[in-house]
């Protein structure tokens, strides 16, 4: 049984808590939470399974954290996944949303919207989706040449009951592109004007 406490919590969704995994930097331990039911927990689960059949050697570069199974800790079952870190610094990758919103962004909009670019390709030439896909759930990852890779780390899956998109390409891409139009993600202006205009609304 892994022991997790305090020390090793690093942050939370709608259904799940997020840790740090014990003697491992590479992973993290997701604890779906008590008023959360399990069947929901466990839809993103089998999509992951379907997924892992996917010859990932063909990809890009590796676009979702990876998921490795479940283990028993002190909290309850734990859902092991990919921690994903900068090349750069070795500290956890800041989302995408953290570097929109940041007033002195060190890298300019064209090179975050190039990395978009390029996930939203990935996405589409290998048919993988995500039902909650929005900056929040998607990290970047800088590389030792200050490079960026977009990886989504949270909401893999959809829940189409005819799953179309999954066997033709043209379906995956027109929902992928309906998908970013659907959260202003075509570009990242375009979801920075979003924000702002819910937070004067919002007060």
């Amino acid at each position: 049984m892994v022991v997790l406490n305090d020390e090793h919590y690093m942050a939370e969704g709608l259904a799940r808590k997020c840790y740090y995994y014990p003697d491992n930097d590479n992973l993290c331990i997701k604890i779906g939470k008590p008023e959360v039911d399990e069947s929901h927990l466990y839809k993103e689960i089998n999509y992951y399974k379907k997924i892992s059949k996917k010859d990932t050697s063909k990809f890009d570069y590796p676009f979702y954290s990876m998921y490795h199974g479940t283990i028993e800790t002190n909290l309850g079952k734990g859902f092991v996944y990919d921690l994903v870190r900068d090349e750069t610094t070795q500290k956890v990758s800041k989302t995408l949303l953290d570097y929109i919103r940041m007033k002195d962004c060190s890298y300019e909009d064209y090179i975050l919207n190039t990395a978009l670019n390029r996930l939203k390709g990935q996405m589409i030439t290998h048919k993988v989706f995500a039902s909650d896909f929005r900056p929040r759930n998607i990290c970047c990852k800088i590389l030792k040449d200050d490079s960026i890779e977009l990886i989504i780390v949270d909401g893999i899956g959809h829940r189409d009951f005819f799953p179309l998109v999954d066997w033709f390409g043209y379906f995956a891409r027109r929902k992928i592109e309906r998908r970013f139009q659907i959260i202003h993600l075509n570009t990242i202006d375009e979801h920075r004007e979003m924000i702002k205009q819910y937070d004067l609304k919002n007060g």
